[in-house]
């Protein structure tokens, strides 16, 4: 039992990238090989999970299949006779069917808690997509931070430099108006040869 509760235990998404095929063909060839009576670990949410031997036995399948043209069927055969004796099941190896009645409680057992440590695995795998998701969101709000941060010194530099022209414009409106002030001031002054008329 304890040798197989701490066996890897691999979901759906990971087998189909090592082996290089789609969902959809791994569904498929999981359903030929539980036609035959072979047996996959299954979640609380009887979603499949794979042991390094079923990853095997769906690689050789895949072989089979792919590169050397069989029938699914066939296939099946094949490779669930070229399993050993104690791992074949109830299609391939009539004996099977005799194991004494401790060993379904037991093999239950173990069951249980591969189901167990796959809901977990799947557990882990969305709180690491969610963990993603919100890294990428906090990436997009630096950058937003970053361009916001870029506009508002622009905007300052703009308004220094509005602010500066403006100040140099009143400046020279203001001395303007003071020798205009001093012009007419002046022209309207009595000369000293004035005073007596």
């Amino acid at each position: 039992m304890s040798q197989q509760v701490n066996e890897m235990v691999y979901l759906g998404g990971e087998v189909t990238k090592s082996l290089g095929i789609a969902r959809s063909s791994l569904t498929k060839y999981c359903i030929a090989l539980e036609n035959k009576d072979y047996k996959f670990i299954r979640g609380s949410n009887n979603s499949r999970a794979f042991r390094s031997k079923d990853v095997l036995l769906l690689q050789r399948m895949k072989d089979l299949v792919q590169d050397k043209g069989m029938t699914m069927e066939t296939a099946v055969n094949v490779v669930l006779s070229m399993l050993p004796e104690e791992e074949r099941t109830g299609a391939v190896l009539d004996e099977n069917k005799a194991i004494t009645s401790e060993t379904p409680s037991k093999e239950q057992e173990e069951n249980n808690q591969l189901s167990l440590l796959i809901d977990k695995l799947e557990y882990i795998d969305e709180i690491s997509d969610r963990l993603n998701s919100m890294e990428k969101e906090l990436k997009d709000i630096k950058t937003q931070n970053k361009l916001l941060q870029d506009q508002n010194d622009e905007l300052k530099t703009t308004i220094e430099t509005g602010s500066s022209k403006r100040d140099e414009t009143l400046l020279s409106l203001i001395r303007e108006v003071q020798d205009t002030k001093k012009m007419i001031a002046a022209s309207q002054e009595k000369k000293w040869w004035e005073f007596w008329k």
